[in-house]
């Protein structure tokens, strides 16, 4: 048994060197070869260049119609439908968080209630596609944020709308976290009676 695990261990060691040393050879930019056959010329074709992250997170946030502003921490934020929400989006990364901080408080001495979001915070992170978090604050309360982080490249075809799809998942969840908490409150007045 022990030789099986033995093996097993060289086989990833050796798959894991060998794909290392070779993983450059995958990454490497090979040029589109076009052929006219006005002139039977040979052309290479040129990468595009690309915009980066921040810069494209800027733009779609003002082509959905929003104002973006920039916080001491080096976050964008704006403001959409009445809601203000935080990105997290750096030039050498495709990937961006998107962030609305304090979707929901309550305080932190109320028990029945933090077990009650505990609860619901559980269930929506388990089969949503955002996260919900919540943090304790200096004032006392419990403050819970929804939070995503996903690939925010140029290649997304209408990446504005892709953001608009992406925020309004953000109201989805904060109205299925408010019904969830309601529905615990109500089967809690049920158990009562």
């Amino acid at each position: 048994m022990t030789w099986h695990i033995i093996g097993v261990i060289a086989f990833i060691v050796i798959y894991n060197i060998w794909r290392y040393y070779h993983e450059d050879d995958v990454c490497e930019y090979h040029p589109e070869v076009i052929d006219t056959s006005a002139d039977n010329q040979v052309v290479e074709s040129v990468m595009e260049e690309t915009i980066n992250t921040r810069q494209l997170a800027i733009n779609a946030i003002e082509r959905i119609g929003c104002e973006p502003q920039f916080t001491e921490e080096g976050r964008i934020q704006f403001e959409y439908q009445g809601v203000i929400f935080m990105m997290e989006a750096a030039n050498d990364c495709m990937f961006v968080n998107l962030i609305w901080p304090w979707c929901h408080s309550f305080s932190k001495y109320d028990i029945d209630e933090f077990a009650r979001v505990r609860q619901v915070v559980n269930e929506i992170n388990l089969y949503d596609t955002v996260s919900l978090v919540y943090t304790i604050s200096d004032s006392d309360d419990v403050a819970l944020h929804i939070k995503k982080h996903f690939l925010f490249i140029d290649q997304i075809p209408q990446i504005d709308e892709y953001l608009r799809m992406i925020i309004n998942n953000f109201f989805r969840t904060a109205r299925k976290l408010e019904l969830e908490i309601e529905k615990c409150r109500m089967q809690e007045c049920d158990k009562q009676v």
